[in-house]
């Protein structure tokens, strides 16, 4: 019995206030297993042919992987996510990224997809790795927006500003947000941009 590998990518982004994912002609990126290559690179290959440019930075992960067995061969999947920054979407790719909550139950993909979303949801609970859906400097409000597009609900503005300030994973970058309405805004930035093991809620 012969077997095909694929590699499947969750790419998740956050813009508009609103956890994105792509998910062109409503599948999942995916590409065959080829000898000489690695699963992590072939995950990166795939996601730089969205982005239309090399990735640095973003948070990959491994998700699990799963088999469909038939007669004559097994279909075995890997699948992997990934947060890629807003800024980093090739314009001409923008269409095929879809808001989560408006994902049809009735795709094929969905199981995978809804698990995604999860793991998502439980990994920004204690790590940082936020950092990969945010620029280098950005505003606290910025970073709360982020984490309520995630999580899919509203925090409490003092309460998050506390919190996150008391964890230790932000400096002040020096400068400010101007241009806004309400006054300017002090700008940060993560100290490390790294996977770090950290109970932020």
């Amino acid at each position: 019995m012969s077997a095909s590998v694929r590699v499947k990518t969750v790419l998740f982004s956050v813009f508009d206030n609103r956890l994105h994912i792509y998910l062109p002609g409503q599948r999942l990126p995916q590409q065959l297993v080829s000898r000489g290559i690695s699963l992590n690179k072939l995950a990166m290959q795939v996601i730089e042919m969205v982005a239309g440019t090399a990735i640095n930075e973003s948070y990959l992960e491994q998700l699990y992987t799963f088999s469909h067995p038939f007669e004559q061969m097994i279909e075995v999947d890997v699948v992997y996510y990934l947060l890629l920054p807003a800024e980093k979407i090739a314009e001409f790719n923008k269409e095929s990224w879809i808001i989560a909550d408006h994902i049809s139950r009735n795709i094929s993909e969905y199981g995978i997809i809804s698990y995604a979303i999860q793991r998502l949801r439980w990994k920004v609970e204690y790590t940082n790795v936020v950092y990969s859906l945010l620029p280098r400097e950005f505003t606290l409000s910025e970073l709360q927006k982020i984490y309520e597009a995630i999580l899919g609900k509203k925090l409490d503005k003092r309460n998050f500003r506390r919190r996150i300030l008391s964890l230790g994973l932000l400096r002040s970058s020096g400068r400010k947000r101007t241009g806004l309405k309400a006054r300017p805004a002090r700008m940060y930035q993560f100290k490390e941009r790294k996977p770090t093991m950290v109970q932020v809620f």
